[in-house]
């Protein structure tokens, strides 16, 4: 923290708004594009620029191709340039994730690696409410949860249900504009189900199956519980007493790092 902001001359808080994006951290993130993507690949790779470029054009901002002109080369990034800062804050994260989406060919994965990274440390020095997790600007913040998430969806083949079941869970919790929480903390239940019968090597339910795994029983009734929760239609949408339980982000996001983290704990400890 700076001192103008230690010393209440300069607002500290507006980053951490969800549904806001400072100018200097638009700012920040256009940087990234404009140093690793338009002038490293308009340099080194020229046919790679052109693709981004009509890419961008034609398939995010959905402008005619014969208004971009290549002579001068640069004149297409400065056109993208010019649509980038009047997005609103969330087109700006749909951004990341068009470009993040983008088909990369094998030999282009460092560079767009090394962007969401570069990105992704931006995020964090401005203290940003957002973070990309598998190529998806995702409301998680916390490094250490950040890791467990991580960890869980770059399972081996072996585990590819539960790889799919989190990558869904993820997207579903991500949505900016119309995220489903509930749908969110059943994918992550399943992937943790799916996960239970690759272990035993047989199909049923994960209410059943995780008696038959060698953990402690402590855990066993925990996720048991969870289980029942987000099973039962009644359990995920009421209280104790029956009354109506809105669910959120809270929510959602508190089932997907502890079903991450169980992922990770059982493949580790049973998966072999």
């Amino acid at each position: 923290m700076l001192f103008s902001e230690r010393y209440g001359y300069k607002k500290i808080n507006e980053a951490l708004l969800r549904e806001n994006m400072p100018e200097h951290l638009r700012t920040r993130i256009w940087n990234v594009f404009y140093n690793q993507v338009f002038v490293l690949t308009r340099y080194r790779h020229n046919f790679l620029y052109k693709e981004l470029v009509e890419t961008t054009w034609d398939g995010f901002f959905k402008k005619p191709l014969d208004e971009l002109h290549y002579y001068p080369s640069y004149h297409g990034r400065d056109k993208i340039k010019e649509l980038f800062f009047q997005l609103s804050w969330y087109e700006v994260y749909d951004f990341i994730e068009f470009f993040a989406q983008f088909a990369w060919e094998s030999w282009q994965k460092d560079l767009k690696r090394q962007v969401l990274q570069e990105i992704n440390i931006v995020l964090r020095q401005e203290r940003a409410p957002y973070r990309i997790i598998n190529d998806i600007v995702t409301p998680l913040t916390s490094e250490e949860e950040i890791k467990e998430i991580e960890k869980a969806l770059s399972v081996s083949d072996k585990f590819k249900p539960v790889r799919d079941h989190l990558e869904k869970a993820l997207r579903l919790m991500s949505d900016r504009k119309d995220p489903d929480y509930e749908n969110s903390i059943k994918e992550s239940i399943s992937a943790l189900e799916s996960l239970v019968q690759i272990l035993r090597g047989k199909r049923g339910t994960l209410g059943k199956l995780i008696d038959e795994l060698n953990i402690h029983p402590a855990l066993k009734e925990g996720f048991r519980k969870l289980y029942g929760w987000a099973s039962d239609e009644e359990g995920i949408r009421h209280g104790k007493f029956g009354e109506p339980f809105d669910l959120g982000f809270a929510e959602a996001r508190y089932t997907l790092i502890t079903i991450s983290a169980f992922v990770n704990y059982l493949i580790e400890k049973l998966g072999k």
